[in-house]
């Protein structure tokens, strides 16, 4: 079982079973607030970044609310994730990715 750290002092306020909103990303990204380009290397040190800027560490790993597949899914992605915090560590019940990441498609040009 993997713990993410927190760097916010103070923890956003919801009830039990109510969900927040951001990105997860790499804890190292989400002191500058990179989104888009925080590097996977960071995957095993991941938080969810809320929009003010706060950080939730969340328990994460198999038989988690957070599976490490739907970690690697979900990174550097909008999400939504419901759970509790306890003792300052959110315990997640569910994940719900809020973007998708478009198809990329390479074009060649004219020959």
């Amino acid at each position: 079982m993997l713990v993410g750290l927190a760097l916010a002092a103070a923890t956003p306020a919801l009830a039990a079973g109510e969900g927040w909103e951001g990105w997860i990303v790499g804890e190292p990204c989400a002191e500058g607030r990179q989104v888009a380009d925080c590097p996977l290397r960071y995957v095993d040190r991941p938080v969810l970044l809320l929009e003010d800027g706060q950080t939730l560490a969340f328990l994460h790993g198999d038989g988690l609310g957070i599976t490490p597949e739907a970690l690697d899914k979900a990174y550097a992605k909008r999400v939504r994730v419901t759970g509790e915090i306890k003792q300052g560590v959110l315990h997640p019940l569910k994940l719900e990715t809020l973007e998708t990441s478009g198809e990329r498609k390479f074009f060649k040009g004219c020959l």
